[in-house]
């Protein structure tokens, strides 16, 4: 009648329909995008239930661009870098370390066609501000040939490589092209640099001598820019850079390497594997590495001995130890580990056994404790306190003196060479002593040097300068002295740049002067308890541990440990305040983060016996770490003799060929294994995980025995990596799934979960 076709009402339809369509694919496809810039890692782990095992989500990431990049520009960069730095920089360098070598050149420089390459890129964004910063790993091995003259002797350098992890801090970031302020850059350690000499050095090319030119290489180059000490690129011309040359350190750690057990035997003996004489390097980023003194013919060595350093970036800083085996000539590696600093942040002193890693067994045992920096004056008589409770003869330190060299001005010219000065700097406060890069024939050097240096008694040391001139022995040219105390007495304990006038030893110098800025910082500690309140429980949080007792991973310091600590680097004071910890008050209660439950109801009533288990998540290795102790009335299944039960561990389902295996206990039903076990996974995939504990008799091939005596199933869905879990489980029929999944026990009101 009004000539209106239904048509038109489909048509209207549809359209509708297929722009709801359209709004939710939209829709659908930006919460997508915005969750995977969130967080792909999560976003990918959602929506697939099992990923292959060769998907990962590492934190360092490869740049294989970057290296593209690097190598079409080589040839390039290879002019810049002759002219730039090895002639502007390395040679004055070189001629104002000695007399000897003023007339130091290059005959041939030639870095080759091979280009360095980036091993990986860790960026961190998190908890930074204003500011990006990269870990860059450098490493070379190329063609590069280079000839050097000295006195018309040509001594050659080839097959160079060079391995070393590099810092990079893009700041301040601008509202302005190109965004970023300036480029600073440093190495968080001394790089490994090694090299093969041709021509004339082939004569000095013996393993003393050429050890010694390595020393002063790295030296050098620690000089320039490991840290503290760095290089700043400015990309802006009105930018103030000199702020970005300042060191600002967050904390110190105190490290305490108590001792080690079950070492490499390395030595060699006529009459079979001696033993070993074994020594620890520890260190931290930056220059300063330190070395405890050797235990002869022992693998169970005991130091007891404190080092602490500073910490420049906590968040991204670690502790790492690596012992050796000393030799009279190259000494033998038994193994390195480390601990993250971020770890310590906020906590009591840690004492946890560290597994030696690239070695077959061996385990150390350190405390470390962190230490954060006030500028508070009252902070000082807190930390007096902290040490006089550990002991009162050690030489621990109570602040960080920062000192920051920028230049010199007016240097005379030596008296005997009529020559302008190589002029260097050294640091001293007591017995500590820091040295600057040297320069070639400068009276104004422009030094930019920083050093940290703790300090035992602020109040009383002092701090000396003494600058030199290499080119006549080292002689002083003048000396600048200061009482700490004096910077402790300045408000906020900060003396900023200013020019020290410079005294000469014989006769005073006219206008000489060094511009310095000084800063004290007193440490506090990280939590409320000192060094010496360790307790027991704080012991367990970490479960990094290589012990194999039960008795060790309920209580990890032990007298045993400690009594020999006066007589080997530790006071008496700190044996005596560790040891008073060392035995826990059983009438109190257990810390909150670690539980060990013993009163579980379905352990009176199981007919196949009882186990005890270890679980914890070590974040700093990123594995899962299960221990099985014990066991306890088990069923007989031998005919005539008691069984020899051992115990199968499986982590399924994403670990399922990775079966693992305890001993073989001889005639019992209450064995004892205390084998540690380890999974490498991320805590996402191994709360995805069941543990998978089968207790089996070890019977002859064609006996009758039974076989099965018992087994387990935990769900790590409710795995915390701030607990440790040490407790008692009723094992279940065999080949049955009639006792349920159980839950990890943290506290007696988490019994028992079935699924």
């Amino acid at each position: 009648y009004l000539r209106f076709s239904v048509s038109w009402i489909l048509l209207v339809v549809f359209i509708y329909l297929f722009r709801q369509h359209q709004r939710a694919q939209f829709k659908e496809k930006h919460k997508m995008l915005n969750e995977i810039n969130d967080n792909e890692e999560q976003y990918v782990k959602a929506r697939l239930d099992e990923l292959p095992s060769w998907v990962f989500f590492p934190d360092v990431e490869r740049a294989e661009w970057v290296n593209r990049i690097i190598k079409q520009a080589w040839p390039y960069a290879n002019q810049y870098l002759d002219k730039a730095v090895f002639h502007d920089v390395m040679i004055p360098m070189i001629r104002g370390t000695s007399p000897a070598l003023a007339d130091f050149s290059f005959e041939k420089l030639d870095l080759g066609e091979i280009p360095p390459r980036i091993g990986g890129v860790k960026v961190y964004t998190d908890n930074v501000r204003d500011q990006i910063m990269m870990d860059i790993e450098v490493f070379y091995a190329g063609d590069a040939h280079i000839k050097a003259n000295v006195k018309g002797i040509v001594c050659g350098i080839k097959d160079i490589q060079f391995v070393g992890d590099i810092r990079v801090i893009l700041s301040p970031l601008i509202n302005t092209i190109p965004l970023i302020g300036a480029v600073t850059y440093f190495f968080l350690r001394k790089p490994s640099i090694d090299f093969k000499l041709t021509d004339a050095g082939t004569l000095v090319d013996i393993p003393g001598l050429n050890d010694l030119m390595l020393v002063q290489i790295n030296d050098i180059v620690a000089s320039m820019m490991v840290l503290p000490n760095r290089q700043v690129f400015p990309l802006v011309s009105d930018l103030q850079i000199g702020h970005l040359r300042w060191s600002n350190p967050q904390g110190v750690v105190r490290v305490v390497i108590i001792k080690a057990k079950q070492l490499v035997q390395a030595d060699v003996k006529l009459l079979g594997t001696g033993k070993s004489d074994p020594f620890v390097k520890v260190k931290a980023q930056g220059n300063v590495e330190y070395k405890t003194k050797t235990i002869n013919n022992s693998t169970e060595p005991q130091w007891n001995e404190v080092f602490e350093f500073v910490v420049e970036q906590a968040e991204s800083d670690a502790v790492e130890f690596e012992v050796y085996d000393e030799d009279p000539g190259k000494d033998d590696f038994l193994g390195r580990a480390q601990y993250p600093i971020n770890t310590l942040v906020g906590k009591e002193a840690v004492d946890t056994w560290l597994t030696l890693q690239d070695v077959k067994k061996g385990s150390i045992n350190v405390c470390l404790q962190y230490f954060s920096l006030s500028t508070q004056k009252s902070t000082l008589d807190i930390i007096k306190k902290t040490n006089s409770q550990i002991g009162r003869h050690e030489t621990l330190s109570e602040a960080l003196l920062v000192v920051f060299i920028d230049r010199c001005t007016n240097l005379p010219s030596s008296k005997k060479t009529r020559r302008e000065p190589n002029p260097f700097c050294r640091i001293k406060v007591d017995s500590t002593e820091r040295k600057t890069q040297t320069f070639e024939s400068q009276t104004n050097p422009l030094f930019e040097h920083i050093s940290h240096i703790l300090c035992s008694n602020p109040i009383q040391q002092q701090l000396t300068i003494e600058v030199c001139d290499a080119r006549s022995n080292n002689e002083i040219i003048g000396t600048f002295q200061l009482p700490i105390k004096q910077i402790f007495d300045s408000e906020s304990m900060t003396i900023d740049s200013q020019a020290f006038p410079l005294k000469g030893l014989s006769e005073p110098l006219d206008n000489v002067s060094i511009v310095l800025r000084l800063s004290l910082n007193i440490l506090f500690p990280g939590s409320s308890s000192p060094l010496s309140e360790i307790s027991p429980t704080d012991s367990n949080k970490s479960f990094d541990s290589n012990t194999k007792s039960s008795t060790n991973i309920e209580q990890n310091i032990t007298k045993d440990s400690l009594t020999q600590a006066s007589s080997e680097g530790v006071s008496s004071g700190l044996v005596h305040q560790l040891i008073s910890h060392s035995e826990p008050d059983k009438s109190s209660s257990f810390d909150s983060k670690a539980h060990f439950i013993s009163d579980d109801p379905d352990l009176k009533s199981t007919p196949y016996g009882i186990i005890k288990l270890g679980i914890c998540y070590a974040f700093s290795r990123k594995s899962l770490s299960v221990t099985i102790h014990t066991c306890k009335n088990l069923i007989n299944v031998h005919r005539d003799n008691l069984p020899d039960p051992y115990i199968r561990v499986y982590l399924m389902p994403d670990f399922k060929k990775d079966k693992k295996k305890t001993k073989s206990i001889h005639d019992t039903l209450n064995p004892v294994y205390d084998d540690l076990f380890e999974w490498s996974a991320s805590l996402v995939d191994i709360r995805r995980q069941h543990l998978y504990i089968s207790v089996k008799n070890n019977s002859p091939l064609f006996n009758q025995e039974e076989t099965y005596m018992g087994e387990i199933e935990i769900d790590l869905s409710n795995l915390d990596p701030e607990k440790t879990s040490v407790a008692w489980y009723a094992l279940q029929e065999p080949n049955t799934s009639a006792g349920g999944v159980m839950k990890i026990k943290y506290d007696t009101n988490d019994l028992k979960a079935y699924i």
